[in-house]
């Protein structure tokens, strides 16, 4: 399975999915141990999540994945099932922890930010 982590510092989880241009990119299952395959930065020129809010088309480099994150919008979780990403929103930061609790299946999540009356994000 390949998993994608919001973080800013290319070390822990951290939140704002929908503008992350920062992810930790691994592979692991059950039977393999969670290995590094890239720290990925998504350059200015391609579109964030936010930017394809109403686009299933264009690719993202995260489509098919596992996607862990500390924060995202109501509605991302919708929006991303349809480019093939499982969203887990959690107060874990520490990457291996995260990635072996969605593997046991005992990840603890948080439930998604709401929007403002406007529909737009609370945290902008």
């Amino acid at each position: 399975m390949k998993f994608a982590l919001v973080s800013d510092d290319f070390e822990t989880i951290t939140g704002k999915t929908g503008r992350a241009r920062k992810f930790l990119v691994y592979e692991g299952s059950q039977e393999v141990e969670p290995r590094l395959l890239e720290k990925l930065e998504v350059p200015e020129t391609q579109p964030t999540f936010h930017d394809l809010h109403d686009d299933d088309i264009t690719p993202h480099p995260l489509d098919q994945t596992i996607l862990i994150t500390g924060e995202a919008g109501v509605g991302l979780k919708e929006r991303l099932s349809r480019r093939g990403i499982t969203v887990y929103i959690t107060s874990e930061t520490e990457p291996l922890a995260a990635i072996n609790g969605v593997i046991k299946g005992n990840i603890a999540t948080l439930e998604p930010t709401p929007h403002k009356e406007d529909g737009s994000c609370m945290n902008h």
